[in-house]
């Protein structure tokens, strides 16, 4: 082969390479970064009235009930 057709075959294969790459950032980047870059509605409505309430703080005996807390929509 000669050297103009190598530089045309690597320019083919390192533009495959780019669009590959952009295709996986994409994918993987996506779903951590809300589009618009601002917390869902509910989320801080539920910050909110926590704050507010000032209530009793929680102590967990087991892990059980710690996660029934955390997962808990209220």
């Amino acid at each position: 082969m000669t050297t103009a057709t190598l530089v045309r075959k690597l320019n083919r294969e390192i533009g495959i390479l780019q669009k590959d790459i952009r295709e996986i950032k994409r994918v993987v980047f996506a779903p951590v970064v809300d589009p618009e870059g601002e917390y869902h509605p509910s989320f801080v409505k539920k910050m909110l009235l926590r704050e507010k309430s000032k209530g009793p703080f929680y102590r967990f005996t087991d892990k059980e009930s710690f996660l029934k807390h955390v997962r808990s929509r209220t």
